[in-house]
């Protein structure tokens, strides 16, 4: 048996302080989904969300082996197949960078909360590897490519489709030759260049863009996010805003690109 008193001593009060009450309910502290769609509604910002699935262009499941120069999915491996509108927050993100000798690889991640359902109305879900694309906002990054002959139209395009341009120059002859627009080039409406007045063939030129940023996502923090909530006396299960981690897509000129 215990010989420790209980804790029943009062606490001192302050001088010329009102006495403090307890509440006889205590308040429920959760969050209503629709206290939480409703905020991402109102301060978030409008992302493009591309759900993606595994491009089955294989030539064989046993090693895996995907074709490089892929025509359904530009040899990247994931194929999109719908794309909707959606109203997000980032809450956090990190820095982290991986560089090389020609670029880096942004490594940087963050984390997004996004409602329970699309601006249409309908759920929405996430899976890892689907895309969310800002249209809103622009991010400048550069990539290096080779003037090719034979081009369809005379069009050449980057990663991302171009907003606008900073530069665009290339080296000829150990001089910077640059080319502007609209007098070298155009930037046509699917968001390539199109050349007027092109560098030689062979050319090596750099291309300093504006485009709108795409973040993969990596993984959802939970996969299932669920609560009770009353409603006229019965309880229901409520799902609430997903939240996920997503990383900046940004590897400048990636392998098995066929449309360069």
């Amino acid at each position: 048996m215990s010989n420790q008193n209980k804790p029943n001593t009062p606490y001192p009060g302050n001088p010329g302080m009102l006495p403090q009450y307890m509440p006889l309910v205590i308040p429920d502290p959760s969050i209503r989904g629709e206290s939480w769609d409703q905020l991402l509604q109102n301060r978030g910002i409008r992302f493009l969300h591309t759900r993606c699935l595994p491009c089955p262009n294989m030539l064989s499941l046993e090693d895996n082996s995907h074709n490089p120069v892929c025509p359904l999915c530009d040899g990247q491996g994931l194929l999109p197949y719908e794309t909707k509108e959606i109203y997000g927050v980032v809450v956090s993100n990190s820095n982290d960078k991986q560089y090389e000798m020609t670029g880096y690889w942004e490594l940087g991640s963050a984390v997004v909360s996004m409602p329970t359902e699309y601006a249409d109305g309908k759920q929405a879900d996430f899976q890892s590897f689907d895309k969310l694309t800002a249209p809103d906002f622009t991010v400048r990054m550069w990539e290096m490519k080779t003037y090719k002959a034979g081009l369809p139209s005379n069009k050449q395009y980057m990663r991302y489709p171009i907003v606008n341009t900073d530069m665009v120059c290339a080296a000829i002859n150990d001089t910077l030759v640059t080319y502007t627009s609209p007098t070298n080039f155009t930037i046509s409406g699917d968001g390539a260049i199109q050349w007027i007045t092109p560098p030689p063939v062979g050319t090596v030129y750099t291309v300093q863009y504006y485009a709108n940023p795409v973040y993969i996502v990596v993984n959802l923090l939970k996969e299932l996010r669920v609560s009770q909530q009353m409603d006229n006396g019965i309880k229901y299960s409520k799902r609430l805003p997903q939240e996920m981690v997503v990383k900046r897509d940004y590897l400048v000129n990636p392998p098995g690109k066929a449309n360069t």
